[in-house]
């Protein structure tokens, strides 16, 4: 399980709920997990898990509630905007990210070792053509969190979500099946509330995580430093060649599963730190 999920968990829990009871959810959790989550490791399944049946016993909110609007929260919220923006941005509705997931999540685990994603199927409504059947089966059975996050899709993309789930694995089905349909709501896209200079610069923020991409190997990986001194050497901008521009492209391209790095390995340091990409699972 990436940490992004373990982060934004954190910070939805201390938005709903106050930061004393993040306090305390913390401290229950230090024979878990030590210090605080990151964003670009992989954690044990496990974590979460035990964190949603904490908050369940701190709160008295039920297990599924808590899923529900965590899903919709990660979709929207600022730290996955930012940090998910390399895919995030390339979609244009709420249906169009449901079905870019499959391929995402396949990404993602190429990139990420010890990350196993859930199965997602596909089938079309028939008459609707903004409608979808969409097929999920995982271990975790989050299907709550699904549900949650469909809707935090459609807001995402100023859309309206009708979602009946037909079979569900809570209720010892082999799978869930959600029969969706989306509409426009009238509000607008988070994109559109974004103001023209915003958009430029991640249209700047875009074009660098491809030359930085383009710019790996497949294997064995290259330093910060090392990404620097290539980009140089194709006489690139000179904002593209600060450090943390680099840096911030990386984390993009780790976050959409198309970058990998040592991040995971004993002594690790960010001076140290090698990157390589992914190939696409496509």
């Amino acid at each position: 399980m990436h940490g992004l999920i373990l982060v934004t968990w954190e910070k939805y829990l201390g938005e709903r709920f106050g930061h004393g009871l993040l306090d305390q959810y913390r401290a229950l959790m230090r024979d878990t997990l030590t210090g605080a989550p990151l964003s670009d490791r992989v954690y044990n399944d496990e974590m979460i898990l035990r964190g949603m049946t904490l908050a369940n016993s701190l709160t008295g909110v039920s297990p599924e509630v808590l899923q529900r609007e965590y899903g919709h929260y990660f979709i929207v919220n600022g730290l996955t905007s930012h940090l998910c923006a390399y895919l995030l941005n390339q979609v244009h509705s709420a249906r169009e990210l449901l079905l870019t997931m499959r391929l995402a999540h396949m990404q993602l685990s190429r990139a990420g070792q010890g990350v196993t994603p859930p199965v997602f199927e596909y089938e079309t409504l028939p008459q609707e053509p903004n409608g979808l059947i969409l097929i999920y089966d995982s271990p975790r059975r989050l299907c709550p969190l699904l549900r949650g996050a469909i809707e935090g899709a459609a807001d995402r993309y100023g859309e309206e979500a009708w979602t009946i789930e037909r079979t569900c694995m809570l209720q010892g089905a082999p799978s869930c099946r959600f029969e969706i349909r989306f509409a426009a709501s009238g509000k607008p896209p988070l994109a559109e509330m974004e103001s023209p200079e915003q958009r430029e610069r991640w249209e700047v923020q875009r074009q660098l995580a491809d030359l930085v991409y383009s710019l790996l190997p497949e294997q064995d990986g290259i330093t910060l430093e090392e990404i620097t001194r290539r980009l140089q050497l194709r006489q690139s901008q000179p904002l593209h060649m600060r450090p943390y521009m680099v840096l911030d492209a990386l984390n993009h391209l780790q976050h959409a599963g198309w970058v990998a790095s040592s991040t995971q390995q004993p002594g690790d340091e960010l001076n140290r730190r090698r990157y390589w990409r992914i190939p696409p699972v496509f």
